[in-house]
């Protein structure tokens, strides 16, 4: 466990760069693949430990990474694909799994949005080499600020264990290692890893042990909203998807590991044949007191801080685009009272009168 799921990121890079226990996998101007639909601390560390972020489109329908646009960007120096599923919905990592096999990447996931999804049965962020989480107050589950990495490798593990806290070896399984190789230093203070303070509190701790028993409720809570979101959407307003509403009926609630969508958000996209614009609808929201945000940064790629950066972006963002001009989304809180969801109700079934 970490103080954010952007520390984990942060861990995650760090851990491939700089290994101190093993060969370490990727050097200063190497290339990682990234989405351009993303939150910035995915790229962020990227660019901050000297290597390179690749902004390449999505997928319209699962808004994860777009395999052709990824496959278009391929040069020498790249060396790893950063995939995140988007809001709850979780991408099909055996295709990106192979994809990273047949190109030699590094294949890692950010799973922050995604906590409770599932793809082929298997938990997001458990195929990969690391994957983060969060667990933001407007995340699956809160513990007000944290998050955690995640890995099936021991020792990888255990430099996530050193690079939260100052790069000490307090924590790691392989502390008496450390010590019988240097036994001039004190144990106490002893250092094996350049490192960080990202570490949680007891608090957070605390809080994330109780949110963890009611998941599977807040869970469920979220299926049954969205499934009433699509279907007051698809009686008035037609032309007003929610995305990701094929993943409703693809298990029962309580088949936990058939859940391919942990719906963090109910994202929504404007049709073609849509009688009003995208602005008009989020400001009809806003009116109805129903509030509503961009999808994540839509598309980082055109954010001026990524001129700060190196970096580069594929030759076509085409679905990116889109997602800045037709599409918004709204909350998907697994705690409502009557009084809010009948707030929501009113403001969808009223869209009929566009």
């Amino acid at each position: 466990m970490v103080n954010s799921g952007s520390s984990a990121n942060l861990l995650i890079i760090d851990s491939l760069i700089r290994s101190s226990i093993a060969q370490s996998s990727l050097q200063a101007g190497d290339e990682i693949i990234v989405p351009g639909l993303s939150w910035p601390t995915t790229a962020w560390p990227i660019a901050q430990l000297g290597l390179v972020p690749v902004f390449v489109d999505v997928d319209p329908a699962t808004l994860a990474i777009d395999l052709n646009s990824a496959k278009s960007v391929l040069g020498p120096k790249t060396r790893g694909l950063f995939l995140i599923h988007a809001l709850g919905r979780a991408a099909d990592v055996s295709s990106y799994l192979e994809f990273c096999a047949r190109n030699g990447l590094e294949f890692i996931e950010d799973c922050c949005e995604s906590l409770g999804a599932y793809s082929s049965a298997s938990h997001v962020g458990t195929e990969s080499r690391a994957a983060s989480f969060s667990f933001y107050f407007s995340h699956h589950i809160s513990t007000i600020e944290g998050g955690m990495v995640v890995t099936s490798d021991a020792r990888l593990a255990d430099e996530f264990r050193g690079l939260r806290a100052h790069g000490w070896i307090r924590d790691r399984s392989d502390r008496d290692e450390w010590i019988d190789r240097n036994p001039t230093l004190d144990s106490r203070f002893l250092f094996a890893s350049v490192g960080y303070n990202v570490r949680p509190t007891e608090i957070q701790g605390a809080i994330g042990n109780v949110q963890l028993q009611r998941l599977d409720q807040m869970l469920f809570a979220r299926d049954s909203l969205a499934r009433a979101v699509n279907g007051w959407l698809e009686t008035n307003a037609p032309w007003l998807e929610l995305i990701g509403r094929e993943t409703l009926a693809a298990a029962a609630p309580s088949d936990r590991s058939g859940r391919t969508n942990s719906w963090m958000t109910l994202p929504l996209r404007l049709r073609s044949d849509a009688p009003v614009s995208r602005d008009d609808v989020a400001r009809h929201f806003e009116r109805c007191r129903v509030e509503t945000r961009p999808i994540i940064a839509g598309n980082l790629s055109r954010h001026p801080a990524v001129q700060l950066i190196d970096h580069r972006v594929a030759g076509s963002m085409t679905t990116c685009d889109s997602l800045l001009s037709d599409t918004f989304m709204i909350g998907c809180h697994p705690i409502l009272s009557t009084g809010s969801l009948t707030t929501l109700e009113a403001a969808i079934t009223s869209l009929s009168e566009f």
